[in-house]
């Protein structure tokens, strides 16, 4: 049971179907949000300190921390702490300080991938009554999806990005491209084996490997894993799973790229450079500076008919055992305004879960792949919403890895029987 506190002057939501929020119901929660802490801060030097734990992505978490400290009006001020960039240590971490019921963390991004095995576990405070249906409005299908677990919303959906393929300079137009059209595998990889250029695949955290083969198997009309038990239908040995399989190995026989790695930024930055799979957002990564103003996107490339693109992104959550709920909740209210998601499109390129982000003033302006991401994260492909993703996860890159021996039928069996091993809880 969690501590003795009040949840935020209300219940638990559904979210089977989010509507309108009632004003007054929203001003009454934030007064009572803030109110609850008035009494006890007047007698300290100053404002309660909210800790943040954000991840390794480039949100420009900092100036949002700060506008909403301002925005608080002295109720609280928000700090932030920097969690590992690697998605097992990351995952490691954040599952040994939250078992042990740690109450240092106030809010916490957490990747969407992670939604279902947290909410299953029981890591984080229910979202109130009062805003379940204001976190919930406009928001894409799949990021809706990824923020729910058990019918109920577990986090406020923040930025869901698909990834897109990027080209350098006019190196599309020269392979033999249309990027008006879909693109499929096989003309990219004939287009690079024209030019010699590469075609790199970025892997930002580790997780990169499993939603490739993923977004293939769903392209293909399939389904990696379906199910949230421990039994769960899953797909690698399926039709779709060997067409991925097939994409794959026709890519990797190439040698036009490693496949994902984290090195993908720099080589596509280096001579030989030409083709690029990667976030939304990669457009504002340091590492791609030198070449940032020459390169150009369009759809991610397509597998069957329509464009299929791994989508992953972050929700904001309050742990259970946060000291400070209502005033948390008070803080990702903020964090997920109209005004710090137009922050967090124009400054950082994230795409925001809710849709309606892109029609707030200067979005358009200054987000120019609007229209190719709009389209994107409503074909795209999330990692399946299972409690056990991140033990199936493992079970894919331990045997997909290493790539330079990957062969379709071998990789594709064994680790069909690995994820299902995973899964199931078995030990290896």
């Amino acid at each position: 049971m969690r501590p003795s506190q009040p949840l935020l002057c209300g219940k638990v939501a559904p979210v089977s179907a989010p509507g309108r929020v009632c004003a007054r119901a929203a001003a009454a929660l934030l007064l009572c949000a803030l109110a609850a802490c008035g009494s006890a801060g007047a007698k300290d030097a100053g404002p309660p300190t909210l800790t943040w734990y954000v991840g390794p992505d480039r949100v420009g978490a900092g100036a949002l921390a700060q506008a909403c400290t301002t925005a608080a009006g002295g109720a609280y001020k928000i700090q932030l702490e920097q969690m590992p960039a690697d998605v097992d240590a990351r995952h490691a971490m954040l599952v040994r300080r939250l078992t042990a019921k740690d109450t240092s963390i106030d809010l916490l991004s957490l990747d969407s991938a992670f939604t279902a095995e947290f909410s299953a576990a029981r890591f984080l405070a229910p979202v109130p009554e009062e805003l379940a249906p204001e976190f919930g409005k406009d928001v894409l299908p799949a990021a809706l999806t990824a923020a729910t677990y058990d019918g109920q919303l577990a986090v406020a959906p923040w930025w869901f990005d698909p990834q897109l393929l990027w080209f350098r300079g006019n190196v599309a137009e020269r392979a033999g491209l249309d990027t008006s059209k879909p693109i499929s595998w096989e003309d990219l990889v004939a287009g690079a084996e024209r030019l010699d250029v590469t075609i790199q695949i970025n892997d930002r955290d580790g997780s990169g490997l499993a939603e490739w083969v993923n977004a293939l198997i769903v392209g293909g009309d399939g389904d990696l894993v379906r199910g949230t038990g421990r039994d769960p239908k899953v797909g690698l040995d399926s039709e779709a799973g060997r067409a991925a399989a097939s994409v794959a190995s026709l890519y990797l026989d190439s040698g036009r790229g490693p496949g994902p790695s984290r090195e993908a930024l720099a080589s596509f930055a280096a001579p030989g450079g030409g083709f690029l799979i990667a976030s939304s957002s990669i457009i504002t990564d340091p590492a791609l500076a030198a070449v940032a103003v020459d390169m150009g996107w369009t759809a991610y490339p397509v597998v069957g008919e329509t464009s299929v693109a791994p989508l992953s992104g972050v929700g904001l959550a309050v742990p259970l055992y946060a000291p400070r709920t209502e005033m948390s909740y008070a803080a990702i209210n903020c964090l997920t305004s109209p005004t710090s998601l137009r922050t967090l499109m124009v400054d950082t390129g994230h795409s925001a879960s809710r849709l309606t982000a892109y029609d707030i003033p200067g979005v358009a302006d200054s987000y120019p792949m609007a229209e190719v991401t709009k389209a994107a994260v409503q074909t795209g492909a999330a990692v399946p919403v299972t409690p056990y993703w991140h033990a199936a996860q493992s079970a894919i890159n331990d045997t997909w890895r290493p790539l330079a021996d990957f062969v379709p039928e071998s990789t594709l069996d064994e680790s069909q029987r690995a994820v299902r091993a995973a899964i199931a809880g078995e030990l290896p």
